[in-house]
């Protein structure tokens, strides 16, 4: 079961369900946390840990990646090791009157750490919050996202009714770690009772519980779809600081992938200290797409440990075929506007429920942003276009859960109309087009997906030739993209062999596998 587990996760294709573990290994460089200056709206400068990266070794490149997935996630881990718990008690009661807490769990994942905080008060239940810390070296701009999301749920409770943790407090302007001088970004929130949905409660559910379920879920994209914005990006305060932003006020696109790109297991040597010069906020659909797949043929740039020049091909096929083909879902007419608030994480971890699936809240809304209105589509495991959680029958009721409330919500059929057109009158044209609508928003939310969804699905759909004859003649008739591949396979060839000989070539997953080898082997499990 170990080495199934970790089988599945060697992938590049693969990697964006967790983010942090890929299959190629970095070359040498030592990281170091140091301290960085950032002035605030309302706090004095305050210092943040940033990731120093210096190269090592004479055979050094510089179009190699800036570190390794080990050597990241040390650094990680010791910053979340760094986190004092007996600061995030003080600072939990501070902010609920000095009633006194205690911290009873924690978790972490590719951007954040939480810790879970119950206070000692006379309430039924016990007041609970989760104070939530961000990873400071897995961002560029940690301070941006945050006040990007405290601004967006902010604005959600206002103006929804979508269930959103409310916010008791954030800022950046507290020491919270050991042995530092430092202050640390946090964010305090009332914990969400209930449990992440997940498959097998949702299938284990009886008939009506998931109607029930699907019913609320649909309720939550109706009030999300009304949000309409002149511009795509990620909501920010006003122009008075106030954290309730302007119906306008749309800042730049805080993106998971632009923010994978800024780690150092996921850029270049060369690229350590660039940013994005241009973020948005855009007014186009179309150069919103071209950043986005700009983004996305900057994740499969770098050279990949042991990737083959057909790995390559499938790779550049895929992204030069379907940024030309995300184009053609943006109906000219809408081009301009309006578009629409998305949260664009909603897995169903995201989604807390309660015994009986009824929706007790919605959370992780750090990179929600406005989008245009065709990519604003039902989350992917729920209409079949993720490929890795899939349940048709789910679709089904989805469809029908939509169709009933239709009948008697105007919102609702709306969303219906745009997600599906007229049904049975659709053209098989109009119909593919909606389907590719979707395929493409999946895309831009797990962007890795991007090669087996084209490969597997979308070019069979679209020529009844065999996938390889697809990319031999795509590549006959793109020279330059087939001298593309030849560089790009040699680069990765010289970075294996790079590798091997720096003695980084075995990565942590590597060493589990043999060690799971080994124990099957001494045992004889099959």
């Amino acid at each position: 079961m170990l080495s199934d587990f970790l089988r599945s996760v060697c992938s590049r294709c693969r990697s964006v369900v967790c983010f942090l573990f890929r299959p190629w290994i970095w070359p040498l460089v030592l990281i170091r946390a140091t301290g960085t200056k950032i002035l605030g709206t309302h706090a004095a400068a305050t210092h943040t840990p940033q990731v120093e990266v210096r190269h090592l070794g004479p055979e050094s490149n510089l179009e190699f990646p800036a570190a390794t997935d080990d050597q990241y996630h040390q650094i990680r881990q010791s910053f979340i090791e760094s986190i004092d718990l007996g600061l995030i008690c003080a600072l939990a009661s501070r902010h609920n009157n000095g009633k006194s807490c205690q911290v009873v769990n924690k978790a972490s994942g590719s951007f954040n750490v939480c810790f879970f905080v119950d206070f000692d008060d006379d309430s039924d239940e016990g007041t609970k919050w989760v104070v939530r810390v961000p990873i400071e070296p897995a961002f560029d701009d940690p301070w941006d996202k945050l006040l990007s999301e405290v601004t967006t749920m902010q604005y959600l409770e206002r103006n929804t009714r979508i269930p959103v943790p409310h916010i008791h407090a954030y800022g950046r302007d507290v020491k919270l770690t050991k042995g530092s001088t430092g202050t640390q970004m946090f964010i305090i929130t009332d914990l969400v009772p209930g449990q992440p949905l997940n498959r097998k409660l949702l299938l284990g559910g009886n008939e009506e519980q998931r109607s029930d379920f699907l019913s609320q879920l649909i309720d939550v994209l109706a009030e999300l779809r009304r949000l309409e914005f002149p511009a795509i990006g990620s909501l920010r305060p006003n122009a008075s600081g106030n954290s309730y932003p302007d119906l306008g006020h749309v800042g730049p696109v805080i993106s998971m992938s632009a923010a994978m790109l800024s780690q150092p297991s996921w850029r270049t040597v060369a690229s350590a200290t660039l940013r994005q010069t241009h973020r948005g906020p855009f007014t186009s659909a179309e150069d919103y797409l071209r950043y986005h797949f700009g983004l996305i043929s900057d994740m499969f740039s770098l050279p990949v440990c042991d990737h083959t020049i057909e790995d390559v091909k499938e790779e550049i096929f895929a992204l030069n075929s379907m940024d030309r083909i995300s184009l053609q879902v943006i109906d000219p007419r809408l081009d301009k506007g309006p578009f629409v608030l998305h949260h664009l994480d909603l897995r169903s971890a995201n989604i807390i429920v309660d015994d009986n699936l009824r929706i007790q809240g919605i959370i992780d809304w750090e990179f929600t942003s406005t989008v245009p209105r065709q990519l604003f589509t039902p989350p992917s495991w729920i209409t079949g276009h993720d490929l890795d959680e899939t349940n048709e029958q789910l679709h089904t009721e989805f469809r029908a859960a939509l169709d009933e409330k239709s009948e008697t919500d105007g919102l609702c059929d709306q969303l219906r109309r745009e997600w599906y057109g007229q049904s049975d009158s659709n053209t098989d044209e109009e119909r593919g087009k909606m389907d590719m609508a979707f395929w493409v928003a999946h895309v831009l939310r797990r962007p890795t997906d991007i090669t087996d969804i084209f490969c597997n699905f979308i070019a069979q759909k679209q020529s009844d030739k065999p996938v390889d004859e697809l990319i031999s003649e795509f590549f006959k008739q793109n020279l330059a993209l087939a001298l593309e591949v030849q560089v790009r396979a040699e680069q990765c060839e010289r970075y294996t062999e790079y590798l091997k000989r720096n003695r980084l070539y075995e990565t942590d997953v590597d060493r589990l596998l043999a060690e799971s080898r080994a124990l099957k082997a001494k045992w004889g499990w099959s």
